[in-house]
């Protein structure tokens, strides 16, 4: 603010290097959160079910998910795809860097969701959650 209004020197660069790198970090930063089954989750009757109630119903949400995060990825890279020739303005670079962003976070979600399936839920999960809920 004090380059562009007080001495003339507006930079008009920094608000599209703001956009990039506010979705790569909010991206990475989602991918983060899926690591650590830090998302926000509604758990309405899973703590009635038995363990293999539990099993079964982490393995089912993580394939769900994975399906919904291929499908997102998808998008993403069609979008590259249709904005491989629209530019940025003082930069001039291809919008289709920004769609890479969320196409990568969405593809790392899916394969760790992917995983997840495969795996099933682990102890450091079951534990954290024990230890949260006997905190006063």
């Amino acid at each position: 603010m004090i380059a562009r209004d007080l001495l003339g020197l507006g930079m008009p660069w920094t608000e599209e290097v703001a956009s990039m790198l506010a979705i790569y970090a909010i991206g990475f930063g989602s991918l983060s959160a899926w690591v650590r089954s830090e998302h926000l989750v509604v758990d309405l009757f899973s703590h009635k079910l038995s363990g293999l109630g539990k099993n079964i119903q982490y393995r089912l949400t993580a394939l769900i998910s994975c399906g919904f995060f291929a499908l997102a990825a998808w998008g993403a890279w069609i979008m590259s795809d249709m904005s491989a020739n629209n530019k940025t303005v003082s930069l001039s670079i291809s919008f289709s860097y920004l769609y890479y962003g969320i196409f990568f976070s969405f593809v790392g979600m899916a394969l760790i969701a992917l995983w997840q399936t495969l795996r099933g839920p682990v102890a450091w999960l079951e534990t954290s959650h024990e230890e949260e809920v006997s905190q006063p």
